[in-house]
C-alpha cells in the first residue's frame, strides 16, 4: 500500500501477485469464448471486436461524414485536441470494461491496452489518467484508469505522471444525467498540483460517454499550462441517433 501524489493506491503489488500466481496455476483461456489461447483473448475474438468507425470524427470519435470533424465539436470543441478510442461501448467490449472494475479481471484490460494502435505522428510527453477521488481508491483498492495508463506509459515509453492533476472532490453518478447536468457535476472537481508548462499531454481513461468528465480535465490541464492535451479511452460510447442520422445522410442520392 502506498500514498502517492496525496492519494491512497494498492493497486500495485498485491493484485499484480495475484494475478501471477492465477496465470501460473491455471491454463489460459480466452476471455470471451473459454477456449485455450496464447494470449487473454484468441484472435478470433480479437477480430470480431467492434471497432470505431474508420469515418469517425476525429474529435469525439463519433460517425462523422467523410471522417470531418462534425458540426457538434465545430460549435462546442472539446478542450482536447485529438481522441483516440480504438473500440465501440458495445458488447462484448462493455463486458470487459465492466469485468475490468474486478482485480480478477485485470488481464483483459492490460490485453486492450496493449492492442491498442496510436496514430504515428502522435507525439506527447506525459501520460496522465483520469484521476480517482480518494474515497473510490479506498473503496475500490485502485484506478482502473491508471491500469489503462501505466500500460499506455510502457508502450509509448512515455512517463506516467501521478501527482500533477488531482480530483480535488468527488462527483456524484453521471449515469441518467444528460450533457449539460454532466457538465456541471465534473465542474472544479480537479486541480493542478503543479505547473504543465510546455508539456504534450496524454490523459487517458476507460469509457468516453458525454466526455464530460475528461474534457473537465483536459481544461485543467490546459490551465496548468499544458502545450497540447490528447485523450485516449479504450471505448466509446456511440449515441444510435447519431450512427442513424449519419447513415441516413451518406445514403441520400447526389
Amino acid at each position: 500500500m502506498k500514498i502517492l501524489g496525496g492519494l491512497y493506491d494498492n493497486s500495485g503489488g498485491a493484485a499484480r501477485a495475484l494475478g501471477r500466481v492465477v496465470r501460473a496455476a491455471l491454463p489460459q483461456r480466452c476471455f470471451f469464448c473459454g477456449d485455450g489461447a496464447d494470449e487473454t483473448v484468441c484472435a478470433p475474438c480479437a477480430a470480431a471486436l467492434p471497432r470505431t468507425d474508420a469515418g469517425a470524427c476525429p474529435s469525439c470519435q463519433l460517425p462523422s461524414v467523410y471522417a470531418q470533424i462534425c458540426g457538434r465539436c465545430l460549435r462546442r470543441p472539446p478542450h482536447w485536441r485529438s481522441l483516440f478510442a480504438p473500440w465501440r461501448y458495445h458488447y462484448p467490449v462493455d463486458r470487459a470494461v465492466v469485468a475490468g472494475k474486478r482485480a480478477s479481471a485485470f488481464a483483459v484490460l492490460n490485453w486492450f491496452s496493449q492492442s491498442a494502435q496510436f496514430h504515428a505522428a502522435l507525439e506527447v510527453d506525459v501520460v496522465i489518467a483520469v484521476p480517482a477521488s480518494p474515497e473510490r481508491l479506498q473503496e475500490r483498492g485502485y484506478n482502473q484508469a491508471e491500469l489503462i495508463a501505466r500500460q499506455i506509459s510502457k508502450r509509448l515509453c512515455i512517463p506516467l505522471d501521478r501527482e500533477s492533476l488531482v480530483r480535488i472532490r468527488d462527483t456524484e453518478t453521471q449515469h441518467q444525467r444528460n450533457w449539460i447536468e454532466r457538465r456541471a457535476n465534473v465542474r472544479g472537481a480537479f486541480a493542478a498540483t503543479r505547473s504543465l508548462a510546455g508539456q504534450r499531454v496524454l490523459l487517458v481513461d476507460d469509457v468516453l460517454t458525454t466526455g464530460a468528465t475528461l474534457n473537465e480535465l483536459s481544461r485543467t490541464a490546459q490551465l496548468a499550462g499544458a502545450l497540447s492535451v490528447d485523450a485516449f479511452v479504450l471505448a466509446r460510447a456511440q449515441p444510435m441517433r447519431r450512427r442513424e442520422r449519419i447513415a441516413k445522410f451518406v445514403e441520400q442520392p447526389r
